[in-house]
């Protein structure tokens, strides 16, 4: 899918770092779609009888450097079905022209060993402040 039809914006105040050194975009694929991320969810008492995942996060706030401690903390962005609809097109037809959305959001810890049973694929790249400057990019691919 593309990048073009997310809306990153909502995602501002939830994302960050002490210093920020660095920020940019990261995709995921599961192994069948979110199917996975729903069953993460019910083994942390999300159920998916009651929610509808909008957005799924990870972050390691360890001082030693990630992965250190084993785990991995995951943030859940969900709405609540009884308030919007059950299905996602029900949903989407409620919610594409409200103003705001009341939005959940939970937390829960993962081994990072456990990981790979709900992410099959990860993919992420940041920048540096110097980007700010820069109006657009020319990749020069020098990969093997």
């Amino acid at each position: 899918m593309r990048k073009e039809n997310f809306n990153f914006k909502i995602l501002n105040d939830l994302v960050g770092t002490k210093y920020g050194d660095l920020t940019g975009l990261i995709q995921a694929d599961g192994h069948n779609n979110v199917t996975e991320l729903y069953d993460l969810c019910a083994e942390h008492d999300i159920s998916r009888d009651k929610y509808f995942l909008i957005g799924f996060g990870l972050s390691d706030f360890t001082i030693q450097g990630i992965g250190q401690d084993g785990g991995i903390d995951c943030t859940v962005l969900l709405l609540e079905k009884d308030k919007y609809a059950k299905s996602f097109d029900e949903i989407k037809e409620i919610i594409k022209d409200a103003p705001k959305v009341d939005v959940i959001k939970r937390r829960f810890r993962v081994n990072y060993k456990d990981l790979g049973r709900y992410i099959k694929r990860i993919d992420a790249l940041m920048l540096t402040e110097m980007s700010n400057y820069i109006k657009d990019i020319n990749i020069i691919d020098e990969e093997d």
